[in-house]
């Protein structure tokens, strides 16, 4: 059984800023090393995605994927986005290439291109303000 003393020990010494910063990078460095690049083109593929925003707010979307369909988990609800012109869907428009995903919403005028290859997604607003995100594979299929 450990003791008091060692356990503040342990806690002192991840608590060290520096020994914070490095499992930061060593954190950063697992995720990337995890993420899936794609050798083939996306169809007939069941692709779930978790893009994560590295460039400020560090918030997070996920995208159900399989062309011709595309989901967006949007506060607790899937919106489709890409086989539909009804509700939501109305507003965007959702071109698939082999290894590229671009949206484009007409009513608020945001623009998103999803790269499959390097597992990275931007968001780009009509105010030249610009979200990056990188990207991991939760599901494929």
């Amino acid at each position: 059984m450990l003791s008091c003393n060692y356990l503040f020990k342990i806690i002192r010494l991840f608590c060290n800023a520096e020994v914070q910063v490095l499992m930061r990078y060593l954190l950063l460095l697992l995720l990337l090393s995890t993420s899936y690049s794609f050798s083939n083109n996306i169809d007939k593929k069941d692709i779930t995605l978790k893009c994560n925003e590295i460039t400020g707010t560090n918030r997070n979307d996920i995208f159900k994927i399989n062309n011709p369909n595309f989901k967006w988990y949007y506060k607790g609800k899937w919106f489709e986005l890409a086989s539909t012109k009804t509700g939501t869907a109305k507003d965007w428009n959702v071109k698939f290439s082999k290894k590229i995903i671009t949206l484009y919403n007409y009513k608020t005028k945001w623009y998103r291109i999803i790269n499959l290859d390097e597992m990275t997604a931007s968001m780009k607003f009509p105010t030249g303000e610009e979200y990056l995100y990188n990207c991991i594979l939760i599901n494929f299929k």
